[in-house]
């Protein structure tokens, strides 16, 4: 093979390499890109979810003159020794009438266990209490009263496969609950109804 025929190879070959080396670096640049345009898709999405729950916490708040509306939402927190799950939960929405301190910020991983009595009152839709001495649980009792809480409700919310995934809450701290809510002093069944019917449209929001 003469020195001119070398010569075409080593330049087919080196120009092969290029070429592969670009197409592979162009097609990286592309892959980034569309992850990079996926998520940023993917945060407006939710960033416009998270505006439709605080707007609409907002306009059901003022509607029953509540000074606090939250969620509660079910997440995983590790395990134990024993690789039994840690179920927690947190508050990742709120809105509050001026001058009340923001529950969420205190309420983070807290583990759900220590929740039970009052759990397994939302789970049968019996959390609603127009006055806080009919909670029975001391301890739930003595944070409800610590955070100046006069009434409590609260709605479970469930997914399509009945998993408990959430609790909507409402508080009356400074306004007493207006008088169109409650028949013989106790929330009546209208407002309840409603207050369902809220936390179920606000669910595929989560």
């Amino acid at each position: 093979m003469e020195f001119y025929d070398y010569f075409v190879v080593f330049i087919t070959s080196i120009t092969s390499i290029i070429v592969a080396l670009i197409g592979k670096d162009y097609f990286r640049k592309r892959e980034k890109k569309r992850y990079t345009d996926k998520s940023k898709e993917d945060l407006l999405e939710q960033i416009e979810k998270d505006e439709i729950v605080h707007l609409a916490l907002r306009d059901v708040r003022r509607q029953f003159h509540a000074d606090r509306i939250y969620v509660w939402q079910f997440h995983n927190g590790g395990n134990f020794y024993t690789e039994s799950a840690m179920q927690k939960a947190s508050i990742t929405y709120e809105r509050c009438s001026d001058g009340l301190e923001r529950k969420s910020e205190k309420y983070q991983n807290i583990l759900v266990s220590l929740f039970a009595w009052y759990m397994k009152q939302v789970l049968t839709n019996k959390a609603y209490y127009s006055n806080m001495e009919e909670i029975e649980d001391i301890g739930i009792r003595s944070i409800c009263s610590g955070n100046g809480t006069r009434s409590h409700v609260a709605s479970p919310m469930f997914d399509d496969k009945n998993h408990l995934i959430g609790i909507l809450c409402l508080d009356w701290v400074f306004t007493p609950v207006p008088t169109e809510l409650l028949t013989d002093g106790n929330f009546n069944q209208e407002f309840i109804d409603e207050v369902s019917h809220l936390s179920d449209s606000l669910k595929s929001y989560l």
